[in-house]
């Protein structure tokens, strides 16, 4: 049941997250998509997870899981660089590739990476040993 809290936890945290991203990219795209043409995706992507990142930082440290350890800003923005550059990387890719869609794109691709990030935060990022042990329930 624990698993299913943590999961529920996190899972909402990240959809507030990922609403304030993807409001915020579509603001950067549209203030920049003029100025900076070939590269306005890539920097809405940076943009838009610098703001929400803190945001989901605090929240994941302190709500979903409860981690009391001082080292976990470091992975988590080691994390979060990994998963800014494969979003900012995937959307561009697909969007050239399409030609249209910016949004609904940088959606389909955040949300598979929504799905490795719980993992790699649960097990390394804010690992301690409740999470060890939920994790050994999931083996």
């Amino acid at each position: 049941m624990r698993k299913y809290i943590l999961f529920l936890k996190y899972a909402i945290s990240s959809f507030t997250s990922f609403g304030l991203d993807i409001l915020l990219f579509s603001i950067f795209s549209f203030w920049l998509k003029e100025i900076f043409p070939q590269s306005f995706i890539i920097l809405s992507t940076i943009g838009a997870r610098i703001l929400s990142s803190l945001f989901n930082y605090i929240v994941n440290k302190h709500v979903v899981f409860k981690s009391n350890s001082h080292k976990t800003i470091a992975k988590y923005y080691l994390l979060s660089f990994c998963q800014m550059i494969t979003s900012s990387l995937g959307v561009y890719v697909l969007y050239q590739w399409i030609g249209k869609g910016e949004i609904v794109i940088k959606i389909v691709v955040d949300i598979f990476l929504f799905l490795i990030s719980f993992f790699i935060q649960r097990v390394w990022v804010f690992k301690n040993q409740r999470n060890v042990d939920v994790v050994m329930e999931n083996d």
